[in-house]
């Protein structure tokens, strides 16, 4: 079992929503839907799941008859990794495929008419068994194994005395198939949940019936006790656990083709598939936490493994090149490709996973070797280099995305040499430290990045946004850093720390550079010392 707490950590808060009526909260989901599986292991944690009802649904009832394409691989093996970083306190690995939940469903209700005491757990064990186990819940021996551990043998022991048309004995299994006209309460669960518009065809959801209030998608945990306290207020708090990510590997070509090997990458790794050469190289370009790039050497041609290879080359991330079987000629065009390593899927499982692991173990070492040349050690934000390099990158990858463009603001702490004589220079380091954090804090998204860029100077590079929303986080954070009122008796501008701020941006097609985008902020910057400073200011026309 698990151990999931809620945000808040202690039992006393457990103890709360088990002193509420839960009766009124619904949940509709399906068994073959990773992120209602992650929401049932969040409840079945605080021991909820038999004081929550649970209506399970058919989401893709195609699943059953259709074969499972390229998309549904991607589709599928991006959701896991989805869940890898919205719920990690939740253990969920990668499947071969998704398989059609409807027979399980059926079951389950057959379950909760016979034994609905058992039902809560049978239900558990089909989740764990297909998101844990990777076991498909469209198998007879996956399900009745999931009834045995459910403690529900009576249903595997039962002789249902039935014949075939031709006279001949039923099997068990066939009996289960065909028993009875489909539960009522299925269809109408079914019908609810694809007509009802604020529903917008959703799962995991989680319905409040007596104030119609709705959860929709997966809630992280804070969210969803206050959802079942029926609460409004925010409840924040530090006792949390901090995600540690893990490498990311790029699958191009046919998971099922490749599924011995990614078997066994998924233990270490994330797993990211993609067939389409446009969506893989939007990947590639739009996210920094890609490692690796695994190509299977059948699914692609010449020009599509030079376009693949020289983006993931200029991208730092390393390239493994995978056959179906072992071939010279297939080594020979993986090291002439510039390959981190080839694989064949006919060598060993062991000598698989010793591939992988030295595979991520060099990375790791790179990756920690990079950090320390690209973090400012006294700040621990990124240092000029990394600046200079991000700089490059992001305007490289406009011009390759043909669209975007990057803001500049440079900011310069006021009076910062007075500072130093009046409260000395560890003081002064304590002063830098305070506001890099500041700066770091009050920049809100992720790819945007804040680098100390020398002395008493910061730099943060702001992408796809307007002049006007640039001069906003501008002077958001010129007013962070006053509001956090570090002591500064010796400014004549202020009785604390202050920031001059100058501001500069450039689009695709113009025909600045880098260089000229840093020369007009630092003459923002010059303008906004010159008018008195403690301001945000754009170059002058």
């Amino acid at each position: 079992m698990l151990s999931l707490r809620p945000a808040m950590s202690d039992q006393d808060n457990l103890s709360v929503l088990y002193g509420e009526d839960l009766s009124k909260f619904v949940v509709y989901g399906d068994l073959n839907c990773p992120f209602c599986f992650a929401l049932h292991e969040r409840i079945s944690a605080w021991n909820l799941l038999s004081r929550v009802e649970w209506r399970l649904i058919v989401h893709a009832p195609e699943l059953s008859e259709a074969a499972f394409s390229l998309e549904d691989e991607s589709m599928l093996a991006n959701e896991v990794f989805a869940i890898h970083h919205r719920a990690p306190d939740v253990s969920v690995s990668l499947p071969k495929r998704r398989p059609g939940s409807s027979l399980a469903t059926r079951l389950v209700m057959a379950v909760s008419q016979y034994a609905s005491d058992k039902a809560p757990e049978f239900r558990l064990a089909l989740y764990r068994a297909l998101w844990q186990d990777g076991l498909d819940l469209s198998q007879p021996g996956v399900l009745e194994s999931s009834l045995r551990k459910a403690g529900l043998e009576k249903f595997l022991d039962a002789d249902p005395r039935a014949e075939t048309n031709n006279g001949n004995p039923m099997e068990r299994w066939e009996f289960w198939k065909l028993l009875g006209p489909e539960p009522k309460e299925l269809v109408l669960w079914q019908n609810r949940w694809e007509t009802d518009e604020a529903f917008d065809r959703r799962i995991p959801l989680i319905e409040n019936t007596q104030t119609n209030a709705l959860l929709l998608g997966l809630p992280s945990e804070e969210v969803l006790y206050q959802f079942l306290l029926s609460r409004r207020e925010h409840f924040v708090n530090d006792d949390v656990c901090v995600f540690q990510p893990r490498p990311v590997i790029m699958v191009f070509g046919w998971m099922d083709h490749l599924w011995s090997l990614v078997q066994i990458a998924r233990d270490s790794c994330e797993i990211l598939h993609f067939s389409d050469l446009k969506a893989c190289q939007q990947m590639m370009i739009e996210n920094e936490d890609i490692d690796f790039l695994f190509i299977e050497h059948e699914f692609v041609d010449d020009d599509t493994l030079k376009t693949l290879t020289a983006l993931a080359r200029s991208r730092g991330l390393s390239w493994v090149l995978v056959s179906e079987t072992a071939a010279e000629e297939v080594e020979l065009r993986a090291l002439n490709h510039g390959a981190e390593q080839y694989m064949s899927l006919d060598s060993s499982s062991s000598l698989h996973k010793a591939r992988i692991d030295k595979l991520v173990s060099d990375r790791r070492r790179f990756v920690s070797m990079e950090r320390d040349a690209r973090v400012d050690g006294m700040t621990q934000i990124a240092n000029r280099r990394e600046f200079q390099f991000r700089l490059e990158q992001e305007w490289q990858r406009v011009q390759d995305r043909q669209d975007g463009s990057i803001s500049l603001l440079l900011i310069d702490l006021d009076h910062f040499k007075p500072y130093n004589d009046h409260y000395g220079h560890l003081a002064g380091d304590a002063c830098l430290k305070r506001a890099a954090s500041v700066f770091k804090s009050s920049v809100k998204r992720s790819n945007d990045l804040v680098a100390r860029y020398g002395g008493e100077e910061f730099a943060v590079l702001v992408l796809d946004v307007s002049q006007k929303q640039a001069l906003e986080i501008a002077e958001r954070l010129r007013a962070a850093l006053l509001e956090d009122a570090i002591e500064h008796r010796a400014s004549p501008v202020n009785d604390f720390v202050t920031a001059s701020i100058g501001v500069a941006r450039i689009d695709y097609g113009a025909s600045s550079s880098v260089g000229d985008l840093i020369k007009l902020a630092d003459d923002g910057l010059y303008a906004a010392k010159g008018n008195g400073r403690n301001q945000v200011q754009v170059p002058p026309v």
